[in-house]
């Protein structure tokens, strides 16, 4: 019956402005003693289903099993402690370094979430971001997490620890960007800390300019008009259009991992980051690579003329304590041969 259903929807429907694709995600549920006491469970394991076919990929059939149900307990417990993990001090950030290949200094930091529970049990930020994004409760986070930032990189440039044009980079969720009190948020935050706008970095994904074009269009022409500078994260992912990105108040494009990693081994990569990085300079726009590892990916980017880097060949993120640490290692001359195995 639902594979009747789903072929059912391969036709369009005509509408007065043209022919419309429609695609169904179906759950299924069936009734076990063990599992399902009464009508309610039975539809609500229906329903858990249909997420799970909505998640892999939309437009298909999933049924019910007991993982299910264990994954949504799971859920609900981290959803449940999360409300709450702010107020805890539970949260923190991390830093990783963003680093000029050509220069070894350190110029800049991306600010990444952590969340270590009460008990001691760690989440890792891929549950429990989307969980904050789906729930809203990454609007307060988020604000916290940009005045937490810029006040940690105020204490580095006042400590001398880092140069005073360093920036700070910070990532955005659409739901941020839909909240009425962003641009204000974002505004106080840098007031408070005396960071100047310029050196405030924003990250939003590709994802953000296909599926909310209008709204985050709006708020980020806000931002960039105070003096806030704008980044597109993974790029390369999120299959957005060269006309939409044209739209878009670009400063900065982040080479993505993924690209990274093959950039040594896979000449189709190279054209590909080669391109990219083209079209950046044609933008006008800065150019980082991501999860940057080896010294012969370092090489490669800089064959291409990529000059700005961060991953693990130079530092993983680490707590705002090791900052000082880990920026005094990467500037030593000595220490950035030996990272860049440059003579």
């Amino acid at each position: 019956v639902a594979d009747k259903i789903l072929e059912s929807f391969n036709e369009p429907l005509s509408l007065r402005q043209g022919d419309v694709f429609v695609s169904t995600s179906i759950g299924v549920a069936t009734y076990q003693k063990h599992v399902s006491s009464n009508a309610d469970d039975l539809l609500r394991h229906a329903d858990t289903a249909m997420y799970r076919a909505k998640d892999a990929g939309r437009n298909c059939v999933a049924i019910f099993d007991e993982s299910m149900l264990e994954r949504v307990t799971q859920r609900l417990a981290v959803e449940t402690a999360l409300y709450r993990a702010l107020e805890r001090r539970e949260l923190r950030l991390v830093h990783q370094p963003i680093v000029d290949i050509e220069l070894g200094d350190v110029v800049g930091f991306e600010a990444l979430m952590r969340w270590t529970r009460d008990d001691g049990s760690i989440i890792s930020p891929a549950e429990f971001i989307p969980i904050a994004e789906e729930t809203g409760i990454i609007v307060p986070i988020g604000a916290w997490a940009l005045i937490e930032a810029l006040t940690h990189l105020r204490g580095w440039i006042d400590a001398g620890i880092c140069p005073e044009t360093a920036s700070m980079s910070v990532n955005v969720s659409p739901r941020q960007l839909h909240d009425p009190q962003f641009v204000t948020v974002v505004t106080e935050a840098l007031a408070s800390s005396g960071i100047p706008a310029e050196q405030l970095w924003l990250e939003v994904t590709e994802s953000v300019m296909i599926t909310e074009p209008t709204q985050a269009l709006a708020s980020l022409h806000r931002l960039n008009a105070l003096g806030v500078r704008i980044a597109i994260d993974d790029f390369g992912t999120g299959y957005s259009s060269l006309s939409l990105l044209q739209r878009f108040p670009i400063q900065c494009i982040k080479i993505d991992r993924a690209f990274v990693n093959d950039v040594v081994t896979e000449p189709a990569t190279q054209n590909i980051v080669r391109t990219i990085i083209a079209m950046a300079i044609a933008m006008g726009a800065d150019i980082v690579a991501e999860g940057v590892e080896t010294t012969e990916q370092l090489a490669q980017l800089t064959s291409l003329h990529c000059h700005r880097a961060q991953g693990y060949l130079f530092s993983r993120p680490v707590h705002v304590d090791d900052v000082p640490r880990v920026v005094k290692f990467i500037e030593d001359p000595t220490n950035w041969r030996e990272i860049t195995g440059r003579s």
